[in-house]
């Protein structure tokens, strides 16, 4: 055989394709030796590095009869390949084809006998390339049937690649259907007429595609290994169709010898001067054309970090953010959650579900603590994987659940600070995120972060600025009505106190006695304003003690309606008491709760008209005590209710201040002291029904006291007492 280039090339291809499947053996075996599918691989490789050693047996051959004894052999190695493969695929996709298995064998065992008999290959010629084998016509039979495997092993894999839910493995499985699609092309090579053997190339590389991606957990997408490689390959084409026409057209022109050759290099660089402007066309182009939709989303983000310098909105510029990831990704849901300075938790503020998302991640959430202190983004199938993720109990995976999660990315400032989260749903197309679509939204949460951040920052500061302004209006009311309430009884108590002082002889008893009670009335009226000033300094500075005690509510209730008798009394007003028999007795300060139940009570009786009715009840609910005040006022408003417990806060128009006194004092102190019993406090109302104060209490769970008022229970328990004043 003459010596040369290509002789060499043809006796050295298969020496590599052998020693790449030997080294890649113990490789396999090491990742997991265990695995039947591993094992079985190694038998695939095994053959491949066989049938590649006895290739170059075959065609370093000094003579046709040796080259045809050792092509008897190889063959086999090569139909083995058919056959491992299909086996490998049904043991990695879990497939229960055990009888196709059991064919496969029975017909590589004839294949061998056939082989070493001389039943398949005929004769040898030599070619210009070297040692070509001619076939008996029982080879396409075989080489079909084992094709059939090979295309039965494709559609193992198309199957499991269809039905995979994690991104990892169905870019494993791409990369497995592309090898053997590299391997059916060689082969199917070989037996075309006039074209040199080149199905070796096939077996090289499909054992190394298949081997690298066993061992190989991370993988590039295949996907834009493709279409990248494809844009590339059009550009450079288009690019060097200009290059290599003008070179051509100077040789016409000018003859080929008057280009010296470095003449070559600085035409080159000439046309690439030239050619600048065209390069960058054509690469929008083939972009638009291969990545419309990464080019579109490009777009839209360039818009809108130019629409995030408004800092005024944050609800649409999270809005905004929202549609771009939808529409870019084709997602079906998106989330936008902020951090909240006042709970510390992340809220949604916007949704591609709108205001039906209320969900909320606590901050001890063990996955806000874990984008935290890592970077990178979790997918949902890790939340199973990560140890520090395990922790997360069932109701906080529940809420993720009800998100329909199936990305979670961090948006973080330039300090490394979470103040964000997008979440993402499921694509429209129900197929996984690639990498690719995972570096963009990275990317696009890097640079929204700090826009949303400082949104949100000026948001705050707006609602601050509001607050305070709320609030020095409220302190501004407020003055004029402690003013107005303390300068109203100094008044009486000035002129009252004159007037006796004035000695006048012409003033009776009555008359006289008439002045001290106003006197004593107003001074009443005062000590009563400043008791409640300092009542709610002490409550906001926390130096108010709360004297925990077993404490009868039906008791109280007796009391505090013996005090307010003469109110009720004076407006013809009927009062019921409507106690739970055997009611336990609460954990409270009882002093402090007659001074809710007696504000409740006074005002019940403020606002209700004249012949009115106020019902006071005590019952049990769900280990609580609850104490109910119904009025028969004007019903209070949704809007009212959220500002009544707040402080100097007075509801109804000037005309019902002017008319009812008071500081806008006595609920916020209700308020505060139910939550210093752990407690809570609020309002429930029907239309046309008047309005029901309801507040609870934690039921005492130590000793029984010592005293007894079950005889007060007895009279009045599981009775409906009404008294008419």
């Amino acid at each position: 055989m003459p010596n040369s280039f290509a002789t060499l090339s043809y006796l050295i291809i298969p020496l590599v394709g052998a020693g790449i499947s030997f080294a890649l053996i113990p490789l396999v075996l090491r990742k997991d030796y265990r695995s039947t599918a591993n094992r079985v691989f190694v038998l695939l490789l095994l053959s491949i590095g066989l049938w590649a050693l006895f290739s170059f047996a075959m065609r370093s051959s000094s003579d046709v009869d040796h080259a045809l004894y050792w092509h008897k052999i190889l063959f086999p190695f090569g139909t083995a390949l058919f056959m491992f493969y299909y086996h490998f695929t049904c043991a990695y996709t879990d497939s229960k084809n055990r009888k196709l298995i059991i064919a496969a064998y029975t017909l590589l065992a004839a294949v061998f006998v056939l082989s070493l008999t001389g039943q398949l290959t005929s004769h040898i010629t030599v070619e210009s390339y070297g040692y070509a084998p001619h076939f008996h016509p029982a080879i396409y039979g075989i080489s079909i049937v084992g094709s059939l495997f090979l295309v039965l092993g494709l559609v193992n894999f198309i199957k499991a690649f269809r039905s995979a839910t994690r991104y990892e493995e169905r870019t494993r499985l791409a990369y497995m259907i592309a090898a053997i699609v590299v391997l059916l092309i060689f082969a199917l090579s070989d037996f075309v007429p006039d074209l040199p053997p080149i199905g070796i190339f096939g077996n090289i590389l499909f054992g190394l595609i298949t081997a690298i991606t066993i061992l190989k957990y991370h993988l590039l997408d295949i996907d834009v290994v493709l279409r990248k490689g494809l844009a590339y390959i059009i550009m450079s084409t288009i690019v060097a169709v200009p290059y290599v026409g003008i070179i051509i057209l100077f040789n016409e022109v000018f003859g080929a010898n008057n280009l010296s050759v470095w003449g070559y290099p600085v035409l080159l660089m000439l046309l690439a001067l030239v050619l600048q402007p065209l390069w960058q066309i054509v690469q929008r182009v083939v972009d638009r054309i291969f990545y419309r939709e990464r080019y579109d989303f490009l777009k839209q983000l360039e818009y809108f970090s130019q629409e995030a310098h408004d800092i005024s909105n944050l609800e649409r510029l999270a809005s905004s953010l929202v549609k771009l990831i939808s529409r870019a990704l084709q997602t079906s849901n998106v989330h936008v959650l902020l951090l909240s300075a006042e709970s510390g938790d992340f809220t949604v503020v916007s949704s591609t579900n709108g205001s039906s998302s209320q969900f909320t991640l606590k901050s001890h959430n063990p996955l806000l603590q874990w984008l935290q202190s890592n970077k990178g983004l979790v997918q949902q199938h890790e939340l199973d994987i990560v140890p520090e993720l395990q922790s997360l109990t069932i109701k906080e995976r529940e809420e993720i659940n009800n998100m329909g999660a199936e990305l979670f990315i961090p948006l973080k400032t330039n300090k490394d600070e979470l103040v964000g989260l997008l979440v993402l749903g499921r694509k429209l197309s129900h197929q996984p995120y690639s990498e690719e679509d995972q570096r963009i939204i990275q990317t696009v949460a890097s640079r929204v972060a700090i826009e949303l951040e400082n949104a949100r920052l000026y948001a705050r500061e707006t609602m601050m600025r509001q607050e305070l302004q709320r609030q020095d209006e409220q302190k501004t009311e407020f003055l004029h009505s402690v003013a107005h309430e303390l300068k109203t009884p100094l008044t009486a108590i000035i002129s009252s106190s004159e007037l006796i002082s004035a000695d006048d002889v012409s003033a009776t008893p009555s008359q006289r006695k008439r002045l001290i009670d106003n006197i004593n009335r107003s001074a009443w009226i005062m000590d009563k304003r400043v008791a409640e000033l300092l009542d709610l300094a002490k409550v906001q500075l926390g130096t108010l003690n709360i004297k925990s005690e077993p404490l009868r509510i039906g008791g109280l209730i007796d009391e505090a309606v013996v005090q307010l008798s003469s109110l009720f009394k004076n407006k013809g007003q009927s009062l019921e008491v409507k106690v739970q028999e055997s009611l336990p007795p609460a954990k409270a300060d009882k002093e402090r709760i007659e001074q809710v139940v007696l504000n409740l009570m006074s005002n019940a009786n403020k606002f209700s008209p004249t012949g009115g009715k106020i019902t006071l009840r005590a019952r049990e609910a769900q280990d609580k005590i609850l104490v109910e005040v119904e009025d028969s006022a004007p019903v209070i408003s949704d809007e009212e209710k959220s500002k009544l417990f707040d402080p100097y806060y007075r509801g109804g128009n000037e005309d019902e201040r002017e008319r009812v006194p008071g500081l806008g004092l006595g609920l916020a102190i209700c308020k505060k002291l139910v939550e210093q019993h752990q407690g809570k406090i609020w309002i429930e109302n029907e239309s046309g029904k008047g309005n029901t104060f309801i507040f609870s209490l934690p039921i005492w769970n130590g000793e029984q006291p010592e005293s007894d008022d079950s005889s007060y229970f007895q009279a009045i328990g599981g009775k409906h007492e009404t008294t008419n004043y």
